[in-house]
Formats: structure tokens, sequence, C-alpha cells
């Protein structure tokens, strides 16, 4: 199983822009029989700041949902929209830390 949490911070105001444009990725990618689950939750008292969970049943998986249209098309607007994002992935009792700024 391939798990990943992490924090998206948006640029000032964006976040609600943000959810708006992760519907269409987060539909489909509930749809694959390999996602558990895919959540984006925004942060009660952070209003530029929004959870993120997942869980797939491999790293093969997860590989393949990165190389999806939809995931493809949500990392896009990245730039217009988030000023930071740190995800951390786990896979068994391996961890990747990855920790981007869109500045």
């Amino acid at each position: 199983m391939k798990l990943i949490v992490g924090f998206f911070e948006t640029k000032p105001g964006k976040r609600e822009a943000y959810l708006e444009a992760a519907r269409d990725h987060l539909e489909k990618s509930r749809l694959d029989p390999d996602c558990h689950y895919i959540e984006l939750v925004p942060m009660p008292g952070h209003p530029d700041r929004i959870l993120l969970a997942e869980a797939f049943t491999s790293e093969a998986a997860h590989r393949r949902h990165e190389d999806t249209d939809h995931m493809r098309a949500l990392w896009a607007v990245g730039p217009s929209l988030l000023s930071h994002v740190v995800i951390d992935s786990m896979v068994s009792d391996t961890v990747e830390h990855i920790d981007e700024r869109f500045d």
C-alpha cells in the first residue's frame, strides 16, 4: 500500500479556487479501483491551507494515478494557485518527502 499525506498552501485567498480546480481530479481518482481514498480537506483556522490524504493499493497504482490527464491538469494550475506543497509518501517502511515552492 502507498499512503500520501501532505499540506497545500494556496496563494492568499485562492483556497476555494484550488479546491474547485481539484474537483474533477478527485472525482475521477475516486473511480479508480486501486484508490482507497483521496481527500483534500480545508484546514479550519488556516484560510490558505489544505490537507491532502491519499491511499493506493500499491506504488505502481499510485504511479498510474500520477500519469493521468486529470492529474496533469491539476498540477498545471498549481503555479497560479499554490505557493507551497509538502507531501510525504510512504510505502511500507520507505518514506519520501517532497517540499516544493511555487514562488
